[in-house]
């Protein structure tokens, strides 16, 4: 990982369950990092993030408050940055639905906040998470992270590298289907939209390892993670099998199956670097 030696980097929306898995395994591989700032707008987040990681043990961290939506601020953070970790989004699918623009103001204006501040400040690399759900999609987060792709895959022109990494569910991860199961089991039913819906999933640790080696390859383009498909009823009934299950339909913005495509194969990708 000797990329990282030396250098600074932004985790944006470094808060959350993917921010805490780079952190730690930043904390692994490399112990001559510069500086990782955490940029999210979740106080208490951070503030729970502080005692997890506390600054004798992580002296390279540091905390910032502050939303993609604003450029001024952006502006401000990214300077002296080296690399850029795009994680901030408004992400879950009912919500994205029901509160269209503001999913659209944080995911698409937010991310073009990020370009430019990326570009203005001369930062080396910049790399987006995306989902599974930006290939052919048909919800609003799903559009709204495939608008986000287009606006990375386009700002390469100069200066900024711009690549894109495509996930599926993250295991554990606040509003994956795997939290919301055991956050169900307290009721006693498990609510299913499909007994047929299918959905890819990953690790904390692969996603973040993953993401982090990405970081090494110096050109643009989508980059795909090995990953595998669960049936979401099966889950349902590993995870809890003394729950009920309840089958309530597919939700505005739900498929049935995902589906993932890059524009590397993970062949392809794992030989270059």
């Amino acid at each position: 990982m000797s990329v990282f030696k030396g250098k600074n980097i932004a985790i944006l929306g470094g808060s959350g369950t993917l921010g805490r898995a780079l952190v730690g395994e930043l904390a692994k591989v490399e112990d001559n990092i510069g500086k990782v700032v955490i940029y999210s707008r979740d106080e208490i987040k951070q503030l729970e993030m502080m005692d997890d990681f506390p600054e004798d043990d992580f002296p390279f961290l540091e905390f910032v408050l502050g939303d993609v939506r604003d450029a001024e601020r952006l502006e401000e953070v990214l300077k002296g940055i080296d690399y850029v970790i795009h994680a901030a989004a408004i992400k879950h699918v009912v919500m994205a639905e029901k509160n269209p623009k503001e999913c659209w103001k944080t995911n698409v204006k937010g991310t073009e906040n990020v370009i430019e501040a990326c570009k203005n400040n001369n930062v080396s690399k910049a790399l987006f998470i995306s989902t599974d759900k930006a290939y052919e999609p048909i919800g609003i987060y799903g559009k709204s992270k495939a608008e986000a792709e287009r606006l990375f895959n386009d700002a390469n022109a100069r200066g900024t590298l711009f690549c894109i990494v495509r996930l599926g569910n993250i295991i554990g991860a606040r509003g994956s289907v795997f939290e919301a199961f055991e956050r169900q089991k307290r009721t006693g039913v498990l609510k299913v939209t499909h007994p047929e819906a299918t959905r890819f999933c990953i690790s904390q640790e692969a996603a973040a390892q993953f993401i982090l080696k990405s970081m090494e390859f110096q050109e643009g383009g989508t980059m795909i993670p090995e990953m595998n498909s669960f049936n979401v009823l099966e889950l349902a009934k590993k995870i809890a099998p003394e729950c009920k299950i309840e089958i309530i339909g597919l939700r505005p913005g739900d498929k049935l199956h995902e589906e993932v495509e890059g524009t590397h194969s993970l062949n392809f990708f794992m030989e270059r670097i």
